[in-house]
């Protein structure tokens, strides 16, 4: 069965289709564009993070070889160490390492002699003499190369940051120092950086000669949570994603989490030691921009904001139309079926016409005119 329509909906309904499937088109290329956006985003935001905070890293290890180097190349220095002159080495630096531990978290300040025994501790003056090659592969390292190297380590007194420099007397290798710290300084840095929670993790094969190792309680499958600025690292951080992450062949594995009706990304970063061999990862927990519950929010402010933009519109366009379309030819419609009856004693005016529709409603005025003439 043939539907008819009369003038308004004739011209309402293909109108606001019109408008219906414009604005919907708007609403997906609006909303597909802004998801775009906050993913590449949030890839700059982890991008930075992980920069950020390997920076941090790497700087601190730079700034323990420089302080190596400096005592290194003291001449009284190189003098006491080649005479095995520990008392002259505790006179002179140990007032200055204090207050180094205390002000700036240096841990460890360490003479060694060939090759690799230690000579002196200043963090812990009563031992002293051991061998020391199997637990710092840089010192023996630095014995053999001559040269200077930093990284992450394990030593007797845990796992940090290391920074090694040779000592020379006359042009003769006589031993060497290193500087180091923990990381827990370092990730409350990074922390403030990058605005994010970050932790180290350490495969356990590189800690079996680190005598701390069996007072450890805490562990992730076959590694060891060394420092974390989260109370529970384990509730972010499990043993599927490290095994995934060392598995990876990109610079660093995300992966994202859902904690506390909170979404989460992890990001594993691979670290490595003074050699380069990877030795574990930085983790990173970062509240996601991406979110789903943020997606469903800006789609259902999307939709509000397209919803009332097409109600104002239609009611712009609908009342622009009834006023100087639809209502005219109604009118002009009326009087000339009036005019078709014999009825030509009203003048034909229409107020708001316009354009083609005036046109129309003179002819139809004319034909009136012409009309009532006939018929007298």
């Amino acid at each position: 069965m043939r539907v008819e329509l009369g003038l308004r909906a004739g011209v309402a309904i293909p109108l606001l289709f019109t408008l219906v499937a414009g604005i919907a088109a708007l609403l997906i290329f609006n909303y597909f564009t802004q998801v775009n956006l906050l993913k590449e985003e949030e890839e700059r935001s982890i991008d930075m993070a992980v920069n950020t905070a390997q920076t941090l890293l790497d700087s601190a290890t730079i700034h323990y070889q420089q302080m190596a180097a400096f005592v290194a190349r003291i001449p009284e220095v190189q003098e006491a160490v080649n005479k095995r002159d520990r008392n002259r080495l505790i006179e002179k630096f140990l007032p200055s390492f204090n207050y180094l531990k205390q002000q700036f978290g240096v841990a460890q300040f360490h003479f060694h002699i060939p090759p690799a025994v230690s000579l002196l501790r200043m963090h812990e003056l009563t031992i002293f003499g051991d061998d020391i090659s199997k637990q710092r592969k840089s010192v023996v390292h630095v014995g053999e190369n001559k040269k200077g190297v930093r990284g992450i380590e394990a030593g007797v007194g845990g796992v940090g940051l290391r920074g090694v420099e040779p000592i020379f007397y006359r042009d003769t290798y006589v031993g060497s120092v290193d500087l180091g710290g923990g990381f827990k300084e370092e990730l409350e840095l990074i922390k403030k950086a990058i605005k994010a929670d970050a932790g180290v993790v350490i495969n356990r094969e590189i800690l079996t000669e680190w005598p701390g190792l069996k007072d450890i309680k805490q562990k992730i499958g076959e590694w060891i949570p060394i420092s974390s600025t989260l109370k529970e690292p384990t509730e972010f951080v499990m043993e599927f994603s490290l095994k995934q992450a060392s598995q990876s062949g990109d610079k660093y594995h995300k992966e994202y989490i859902t904690k506390a009706g909170k979404d989460f990304i992890v990001i594993y970063s691979p670290l490595k030691d003074f050699s380069g061999k990877k030795i574990g990862f930085l983790y990173i927990v970062k509240e996601r921009v991406l979110a789903p519950s943020k997606i469903i929010t800006m789609l259902a402010i999307n939709i509000v904001v397209y919803a009332i933009m097409l109600i104002v519109m239609a009611i712009l366009i609908g009342y622009g139309m009834n006023k100087f379309v639809i209502n005219p030819i109604i009118a002009l419609t009326k009087l000339a079926d009036d005019i078709s009856m014999g009825k030509t004693s009203q003048k034909v005016e229409i107020r708001d016409a316009r354009g083609e529709i005036a046109i129309l409603a003179k002819s139809i005025e004319r034909m009136r005119v012409t009309m009532k003439k006939l018929l007298e």
